[in-house]
């Protein structure tokens, strides 16, 4: 009982800090005179997001200290990370190069639609918010069920489940949201596997995810939806 209490903990905590960070995204901007959009004020947006980073590491620091394996090969992994951080460099110069799109504008949901290499910026700050929560909840469903089958689908029903309640109450369009659930669905094939396997696993899985955005952006502004042209 125990066990499930704290695992039920754990999964507040992940939701909650979300949510408030979420919250204070549309409320605390255009209280304080900036735009709601990541193309528009990326500087701000991405110190916001960093600070709610920086506040995750601190809050769920005991976990991770005691899950994750810290190991000697840092020149190894800064040698990843660069390869990586150049590669994503190379597609937002490609990105930069691409006919910016014009038509109507929905923040958040149209960002990525008008975006240009500065909207990547409070996005990638962004995304490593997400990827220290879903790292949060893979380790703790982990943790307590000691098996990485019952972990990836536990992880698919709890992270899937969070995108259709948050679309649910939210003006997406039924096409964006059925698209990003079904991305939230597929990185179980490869999220839990990297974070409790592979050594560096984080670093793999946050550039997945940035890369699944930059790849989104570059697809969309090469074949534009309907209603956006060039």
């Amino acid at each position: 009982m125990e066990t499930r209490q704290t695992l039920v903990r754990s999964l507040f905590d992940v939701f909650a800090i979300w949510i408030l960070a979420n919250v204070g995204y549309f409320t605390l901007f255009p209280a304080i005179g900036y735009e709601l959009d990541y193309n528009g004020s990326p500087i701000s947006i991405s110190v916001y997001f960093l600070l709610c980073a920086g506040f995750c590491i601190y809050y769920f620091w005991p976990l991770f200290k005691n899950s994750l394996v810290i190991n000697e090969r840092i020149r190894t992994e800064s040698i990843i990370s660069l390869g990586m951080a150049t590669f994503i460099s190379a597609l937002l110069y490609g990105l930069s190069h691409l006919p910016t799109l014009s038509g109507p504008a929905n923040s958040p949901y149209t960002d990525i639609l008008l975006s240009t290499p500065w909207y990547f910026l409070p996005k990638m700050a962004e995304i490593l918010l997400q990827q220290i929560l879903v790292a949060v909840l893979v380790l703790e469903l982990f943790e307590r069920l000691r098996s990485l089958y019952r972990t990836i689908i536990w992880y698919s029903i709890i992270f899937g489940g969070g995108h259709v309640l948050l679309y649910a109450f939210s003006d997406a369009s039924s096409q964006h949201a059925a698209f990003m659930t079904l991305g939230a669905l597929a990185s179980a094939l490869a999220f839990p596997y990297l974070l409790i396997r592979v050594r560096g696993g984080f670093i793999y899985t946050y550039t997945l995810h940035v890369l699944f955005y930059i790849l989104l952006a570059i697809i969309l502004h090469t074949w534009p939806p309907p209603g956006y042209a060039i």
